[in-house]
């Protein structure tokens, strides 16, 4: 087994900047390590995440928290004190120390999250005659529906799934 990425690093709790009376925290696990290298198997291994690449910053979800990795640091939000800071500050360190250690193993990832599409475009596929067989009182608000809810597909009988595909 090849030494840990991350061996040390320097635990930080800070409550948000946006409401300093929240009942929660933030903690930001400061790094001496810079772990920009692993951020591409790390999103290749982890699910729910959006990379940008270019910035070196990762955000991941799970298990109701929020993670950011950066180069020097990880986040994570929302934490209700300096015990749980610690446990997950602790457990994402493993993950990343683990991924880095199975990197020869695995085919880095370095797509983002595709942003979602255009209402535009979106309307531009739609028969534009506001028949509300959809459930949306027009064509666009159907759109705008769609555009985040790709669920929403099958509710009009004149949009091709072909087609949406075609769009995102």
């Amino acid at each position: 087994m090849s030494a840990p990425l991350i061996s040390t690093y320097e635990l930080k709790l800070t409550t948000p900047e946006c409401s300093p009376e929240a009942g929660w925290y933030s903690a930001r696990a400061e790094l001496q390590e810079d772990i920009a290298e692993a951020l591409p198997y790390l999103n290749a291994e982890l699910r729910g995440l959006d990379y940008h690449d270019g910035a070196k910053i990762l955000l991941w979800i799970d298990e109701g928290k929020r993670y950011a990795f950066r180069p020097h640091e990880i986040a994570v939000t929302p934490i209700e004190s300096k015990d749980e800071a610690q446990r997950m500050v602790t457990k994402i360190v493993d993950i990343v120390n683990d991924i880095w250690n199975r990197r020869h193993k695995i085919r880095p990832n370095f797509a983002g999250k595709k942003p979602l599409p255009k209402a535009l475009d979106i309307y531009k596929l739609l028969p534009r005659t506001n028949c509300r067989q959809c459930g949306s009182p027009t064509c666009m608000a159907f759109a705008a529906a769609l555009r985040s809810d790709s669920a929403k597909l099958s509710l009009c009988p004149y949009l091709s799934g072909k087609d949406y595909l075609n769009v995102l």
